[in-house]
């Protein structure tokens, strides 16, 4: 009986409840065992399924190499339940082990049931020629760049990026493409970067392909740039520093140009939705910075209601025909027409812009479902003359170009089915993974 008791009294007891590893990150990206290249600088970050008591953690956690312990820092987030772990001064082209050993750490008695280790090697000398890539919209992954204007002003340009592009004693041998997201009028980067990231991911195109997402802030600090509503049609920032929307774009692209810093780049897409893809399409009509670098370039326009014509023409939807209006006077104002056009546009002339639009390379992507799309303008006449839905505006510039230039433009039209104003619907839709694949063969 004593020992029918002891048994089934043993077979009563719960076993301690199990601590889970949710995510083991390294600089803002995925941690992945065998990972190489890695900065002799970097943060690994280990989140648990629960809080942590931090001593008997430490008591189970290591990090090893052939030339020894390194020296690290460790701090506590989340209520404890994620470990970060700082490295300033690890050797180079040395594996590193970082392992949690099996036991009981969490506050409330909880325990790890297994061993778990990741093993990384750290960049061959002070060189970086590759790294993970970072892939959250957080902190780790956003950056700033310092740009100056004509009266030497100067202001900080903010922007998310799964690679450092302006680390120093770089030569990125890995990255072959960039692709420069740009928000719409929620000004929401980190929404773009993300969606973009999880594209780039799930086709196996991280380690190949840098992937910006540029803020136009509307307010921040005093050394910020700072755009009203018109960013989005390349007009000067309001900050203290004067600089067109398009310059800053300029500026990243002009990196990406430096040979010694990216020696495999070859292509830059330069893409964006709704208010975003008005500033992709005069972008890709007025830009400096094609003609002049020896990089190949895409402009996918996602979703815009505006667009430049560089005629009178507006299409007629009762009558199937284009014709010029007369009873809109600013129908031709920029961003429709070259009429009060910024500047950086204006700097080149109209015919300049014009050819730009027809030779330049452009895939007007355009989503035909039909949701409703609170955004349309349907108020102002110049708008309105673009067309009856966003879906038909971008119909209609795409019928301009192939009734008036057939078979002398440069653009192409790609629709994504069943999908409406929505980025997110549009960056992961495998019509747009088809169009990568095209556009990077």
């Amino acid at each position: 009986m004593l020992a029918l008791c002891l048994v089934a009294c043993g077979d009563n007891d719960d076993p301690k409840p199990a601590i889970t590893l949710l995510a083991a990150n390294i600089n803002g990206g995925t941690l992945v065992d065998g990972a190489a290249g890695v900065p002799v600088e970097s943060t690994v970050e280990l989140v648990f399924s629960v809080a942590l008591d931090v001593t008997k953690f430490e008591s189970s956690f290591s990090i090893s190499s052939s030339a020894g312990e390194p020296a690290y820092d460790i701090t506590y987030t989340n209520a404890s339940s994620k470990v970060v772990v700082e490295f300033t001064d690890l050797s180079y082209n040395t594996a590193y082990t970082v392992a949690v050993r099996a036991g009981t750490f969490g506050s409330n008695g909880q325990a790890l049931q297994s061993d778990v280790s990741y093993t990384f090697t750290t960049q061959e000398d002070d060189v970086v020629r590759s790294m993970a890539p970072c892939t959250s919209a957080s902190q780790d992954c956003y950056r700033t760049v310092t740009l100056q204007d004509n009266a030497n002003a100067t202001g900080d340009l903010g922007f998310y990026a799964n690679y450092p592009i302006y680390l120093e004693n770089a030569e990125w041998e890995d990255l072959e493409q960039a692709i420069i997201v740009v928000h719409g009028a929620n000004r929401d980067a980190d929404n773009y970067f993300t969606y973009l990231s999880s594209t780039l991911s799930g086709e196996q195109l991280q380690t190949s392909t840098v992937l910006i997402a540029p803020e136009f802030k509307e307010g921040g600090s005093t050394t910020d740039l700072t755009w009203g509503s018109n960013w989005r049609e390349g007009q000067a920032s309001n900050s203290t520093a004067k600089l067109s929307s398009f310059e800053a774009i300029d500026a990243l692209i002009q990196q990406f140009s430096d040979k010694e810093a990216f020696p495999a780049l070859k292509k830059v897409i330069v893409t964006g939705h709704s208010s975003g893809a008005l500033f992709a399409q005069v972008y890709g009509t007025a830009n400096k910075v094609e003609a002049d670098s020896h990089l190949s370039f895409e402009y996918v326009v996602a979703n815009s209601q505006y667009f430049y014509y560089p005629d009178n023409q507006r299409y007629d939807e009762q009558n199937n025909q284009f014709y010029t209006p007369t009873d809109c006077g600013t129908y031709n104002m920029w961003p429709m027409g070259y009429s009060g056009a910024p500047a950086y546009v204006s700097s080149s002339s109209d015919a300049e812009i014009d050819a730009n639009l027809l030779g330049r390379s452009f895939t007007y992507f355009l989503g035909n479902g039909n949701q409703a799309d609170g955004a349309l303008n349907t108020t102002n006449c110049a708008a309105v003359l673009l067309g009856s839905s966003r879906f038909s505006r971008g119909e209609n510039i795409f019928r301009w170009l192939e009734t008036e230039y057939a078979g002398q433009h440069n653009s192409t039209k790609a629709i994504v089915e069943g999908i409406g104003h929505d980025g997110q619907g549009m960056y992961q839709s495998n019509e747009f993974k088809a169009l990568l694949g095209e556009l990077l063969q």
